[in-house]
């Protein structure tokens, strides 16, 4: 019988985006879709941002991912399996199931470019490539205004993880980090 490949949820936001004026997170639904549906363009002033609704939480039967603050999510590697039902629920499409052995990943979603960009989220990528130019093995490139791996190319060194300005591109296991 083949062993089975340990995955895991990565949530591909950081949170760092101020709220709208006139939106108050206490009477936001408790549902992710529902906060869309009164919100179409987002709640905070990054609109590609966690909602911080808590579907990823509600959906996980194994308490692998933990919503405080109103997000965004925390992901326990240790206790999730990687079975995608996070992902399932996230209206943002802020989650991916990642092989942990690739733990260099881009921590952003924003799609905005530069000032538009730095304006929205403290933490946000502002696609200045500097990733692209400090990685030796050509395995990222920044593709609709963020950074993008190729984990068959990414010899997981970390160099854009140093070199990227806003500490967006990150070890996923918190070890290396740019902050």
């Amino acid at each position: 019988m083949a062993k089975r490949i340990k995955k895991t949820s990565y949530i591909r936001c950081r949170g760092g985006s101020p709220l709208l004026e006139g939106i108050d997170r206490a009477s936001l639904p408790k549902d992710c879709s529902a906060i869309l549906k009164l919100y179409p363009d987002g709640i905070s002033k990054c609109r590609y941002g966690c909602l911080g609704g808590g579907s990823c939480e509600a959906a996980c039967h194994l308490a692998a991912i933990k919503v405080e603050g109103g997000g965004p999510p925390v992901v326990d590697s240790a206790k999730c399996v990687g079975c995608g039902l996070c992902l399932r629920v996230c209206p943002q499409n802020l989650i991916e199931i990642i092989l942990p052995e690739y733990n260099i990943q881009p921590k952003c979603s924003n799609r905005d470019l530069g000032k538009t960009a730095r304006e929205a989220c403290e933490n946000s990528c502002i696609a200045c490539k500097i990733c692209e130019k400090a990685c030796p093995a050509g395995a990222i490139s920044v593709a609709d205004g963020k950074p993008v791996i190729d984990p068959a190319k990414c010899i997981c060194c970390g160099m854009c993880a140093v070199k990227c300005p806003r500490g967006v591109i990150r070890d996923s296991h918190g070890i290396m980090t740019a902050d």
